[in-house]
């Protein structure tokens, strides 16, 4: 599979690089049309202060090479609009060599239709990973909230990934839309102490405009999950009503709460984990003036726990990022996050019997600096504290340099 995996890309790197017309280092190159290339390399080192996340009072520090090759192309049309990342990431460490990783992915989007009218969605995600980041580091990434302890999922080992949907959306009358979702993923973990696992979803949000700037919203999801340790799948949906809001290109919100419940009446079980939850899922964003924007996220869902044979949790995620531009080429941005995770069944620790909690609290500092139009140098620290009362706490400190050239 990884071997498959390398080759498919190296195809395609090569196949869109052979076809592509040669352009000004940082503007990328054209590959026929309004198609364009970017081909880029990012090279990190970072000092870790516990990288194989040992219980507190046992970590061990060193420091590894991140080397990351890979290509971007997009195409931004009125009708066909299309983004393409491929990518490696090739870590060595100084000491603990048995930790090295080769890392391989592409992630693909295309959207078909108008902005203001019906539009078909469509995403694709498949490769090897072995840490939080899916992509390579980019300013970005770490002002949306998407690496690290705020990921979907909290594991950090070799596995193999696959994320695949459609969506259609668009107005229903002048003043009502709606916006369905079908996906599909598997994880595979390159170990036997983790659950590998499957989930179908299926989701929908309408939305019926109220006033000029807001709208009432209804959203509803189902999952079906599956892991190694269940003889019959898991049923998960929540069914949400909340608010929508845009002020001007600067200021937008949407939130929504309601219900949500997991019912997992597994006929290999004495008894079942059937759950009721409050759901929520809320999304703030402000430009304060061009250099500054803030945003905050804060959802919750329940999960199949990898760890834990049997048993699901729910997850709590709250995730608060800024971003500021001091210069035309020097920009700094912080990221706060905080997970929260509560297992649905009770464990025998010590003679008594426990409900597992864990909590992930991480802060990010992340600066970029443009030194060419084509050259970035950038920094970041950041730290994760994480208490388990079950498997045992940790914490983790990672400080990173790292530079970026892209064509």
């Amino acid at each position: 599979m990884q071997r498959s995996i390398r080759c498919g890309v190296v195809a395609v790197l090569v196949a869109v690089a052979a076809g592509s017309a040669p352009g000004k280092p940082g503007e990328g190159m054209q590959a026929g049309g309004d198609v364009l290339v970017h081909p880029f390399a990012d090279v990190a080192l970072s000092y870790d202060s516990n990288p194989l996340l040992f219980l507190k009072g046992n970590e061990v520090d060193d420091f590894f090479l991140d080397v990351s090759p890979g290509l971007t192309v997009t195409r931004a049309g009125e009708i066909l609009r299309m983004e393409g990342l491929f990518w490696s990431r090739f870590r060595r460490f100084e000491e603990y060599i048995s930790e090295n990783s080769d890392d391989v992915s592409e992630e693909l989007r295309a959207e078909l239709g108008r902005r203001e009218d019906w539009r078909l969605r469509v995403h694709e995600r498949f490769g090897r990973v072995s840490d939080y980041d899916l992509s390579v580091r980019t300013m970005d990434a770490a002002a949306e909230g998407v690496p690290l302890s705020v990921m979907d999922r909290s594991e950090r080992v070799d596995r193999n990934i696959l994320d695949c949907g459609v969506g259609l959306g668009g107005p229903l009358t002048d003043k009502m839309s709606m916006d369905v979702v079908c996906d599909y993923g598997t994880i595979d973990y390159l170990t036997k102490d983790l659950l590998d696992s499957t989930e179908a979803k299926a989701s929908f949000k309408i939305a019926r405009q109220i006033t000029d700037k807001g709208s009432a919203i209804l959203v509803g999801d189902y999952i079906r999950m599956e892991n190694d340790s269940l003889a019959n799948p898991a049923g998960y949906w929540a069914a949400r009503t909340g608010w929508r809001w845009q002020g001007t290109f600067k200021s937008r919100f949407e939130g929504s709460v309601g219900y949500s419940r997991l019912s997992g009446d597994d006929s290999s079980l004495d008894d079942t984990f059937d759950r009721d939850a409050f759901s929520y899922d809320v999304a703030w964003f402000w430009q304060g003036w061009p250099k500054l924007s803030v945003t905050l996220d804060g959802r919750s869902e329940m999960q199949l726990a990898p760890d834990a044979p049997q048993d699901a949790k729910l997850v709590n995620m709250i995730t608060g990022s800024t971003r500021y531009s001091a210069t035309k080429c020097l920009a700094f941005a912080l990221l706060i996050g905080y997970r929260n995770e509560d297992y649905t069944r009770e464990e025998e620790v010590a003679g008594a019997l426990v409900k597992r909690t864990v909590d992930q609290l991480h802060g990010r500092f992340h600066c970029d600096y443009q030194l060419l139009k084509w050259l970035r140098a950038y920094g970041e620290v950041w730290q994760e504290n994480t208490q388990d009362n079950v498997r045992g706490d940790y914490k983790e400190t990672r400080a990173t340099l790292g530079m970026k050239a892209e064509y």
